[in-house]
């Protein structure tokens, strides 16, 4: 606890000060754990916030130091990242794969999925609007993510299929329940972002998720 504090909380608040020190605005990546996923539709940004996880009030922490060190900001909360680079659900899916015939994945926990490369593409379409229309939309938080919502297991259904019509490794997914699969941090069962905002005020919305799975595993 006191190490995610320190990196996401104190850590963020620092950053957030040197760059308002010499007028720099800053994009601070934040997530979905802020929530406990108890609404029975997607977050919207004004929600009220209550983490489950030492992490999840660990990047609440940062936010509310982002904001408050430098107005000149952005905020972005995501979800479920994968990326074919480190260590995320859908190498982890793949890696298994490759040795076992059948995985076992929660199936009651949903959200959108979220490829890296599309965060990439959102932050970048911020910071071009921001060389046009200047401040405008700044120093708020949104919501960005991929477009369209699944559960975990349809995540990994799909990372499969769209792996096996490329000759790469493939496994049966059998769905579970939360219960079923422990984890040391608690995890939202609703992790849903309403990401609206973020395309109303810099005209970009992520690619539908599975779209986005395709151009990840190519």
């Amino acid at each position: 606890p006191e190490l995610a504090h320190a990196v996401n909380g104190a850590g963020a608040g620092l950053i957030a000060r040197a760059t308002a020190a010499r007028g720099i605005p800053l994009i601070h990546i934040s997530t979905d754990y802020v929530f406990d996923g108890a609404l029975a539709r997607p977050y919207r940004e004004e929600d009220p916030v209550k983490p489950l996880s030492v992490y999840g009030a660990s990047k609440l922490a940062g936010e509310r130091a982002v904001r408050e060190e430098n107005p000149d900001h952005l905020i972005l909360r995501t979800a479920w990242v994968y990326s074919p680079y480190g260590r995320n659900f859908l190498k982890t899916m793949l890696k298994l794969a490759e040795a076992r015939d059948e995985i076992r994945v929660v199936c009651d926990q949903i959200g959108n999925p979220t490829s890296a490369h599309d965060i990439a593409g959102g932050i970048l379409a911020a910071a071009k609007a921001r060389r046009v229309q200047g401040t405008r939309g700044w120093g708020k938080t949104y919501h960005l993510a991929g477009s369209g919502e699944a559960s975990w297991h349809e995540f990994a259904a799909h990372i499969f299929e769209e792996s096996a019509r490329r000759g790469g490794p493939s496994a049966r997914v059998t769905p579970i329940a939360t219960e079923d699969y422990p984890t040391k941090a608690v995890r939202p069962r609703n992790s849903r972002l309403c990401c609206d905002r973020f395309a109303d005020a810099f005209g970009y919305r992520a690619p539908a998720w599975r779209e986005a799975v395709a151009k990840t595993l190519a």
